[in-house]
């Protein structure tokens, strides 16, 4: 009964295994007993609900950079959280003397400290070193050892997401972190 409902409410209808007349096609012929035929027609397309995607779904962005002057030299962090391309958190951090990559490390690492404590479960990560990304997506390995262990605590943080995706950009999409880890230069001299 409940089959017959189910059947009549998708349109399907069965062939039979036997060729009845000879204006059935021999495919019809040799389909098995009860098999479905999904050549349905509906004919009332204003009561079929169309499954749309949901834009509102929150989508985290996270991005971090990194500025030495000289190399090594003063350094600072930059990092902020976009949601829905809304900034909802930033951040930075003066690191004394230490090395560009070393400071575009620290710059992903306190924000992804921040997207944990804020609960975030998936997050976009992006960045314009092209070396922290390449390396965080296991493409280069870690030869230095002032970076071995900034590399190992991201890698310990990136296991408390759900999903994590590294991206590189190019410096013209990161000119927010830019500005806060050149931000960190100035919050030391005060």
């Amino acid at each position: 009964m409940i089959q017959k409902k189910l059947d009549n409410y998708f349109n399907i209808t069965y062939r039979n295994k036997k060729r009845r007349n000879k204006n059935m096609s021999i495919q019809e012929a040799l389909t098995p007993n009860n098999t479905p035929n999904y050549n349905s027609t509906i004919n009332d397309t204003k009561n079929i609900n169309v499954f749309q995607l949901n834009d509102k779904l929150p989508k985290y962005i996270l991005r971090f950079d990194g500025a030495s002057k000289g190399n090594p030299g003063k350094c600072g962090a930059g990092a902020v959280i976009y949601l829905n391309n809304n900034e909802i958190w930033s951040d930075s951090v003066y690191l004394g003397t230490q090395t560009n990559n070393y400071a575009e490390y620290y710059g992903m690492i306190i924000g992804l400290k921040e997207a944990i404590k804020r609960n975030i479960k998936e997050i976009y990560v992006e960045g314009d070193s092209m070396l922290v990304i390449k390396q965080m997506l296991g493409h280069y390995s870690v030869k230095s050892d002032n970076l071995k262990a900034l590399f190992k605590e991201a890698k310990t943080l990136q296991l408390q997401f759900n999903y994590i995706n590294f991206k590189h950009i190019y410096r013209n999409k990161n000119q927010r972190a830019d500005e806060l880890a050149n931000q960190s230069f100035i919050k030391n001299q005060n």
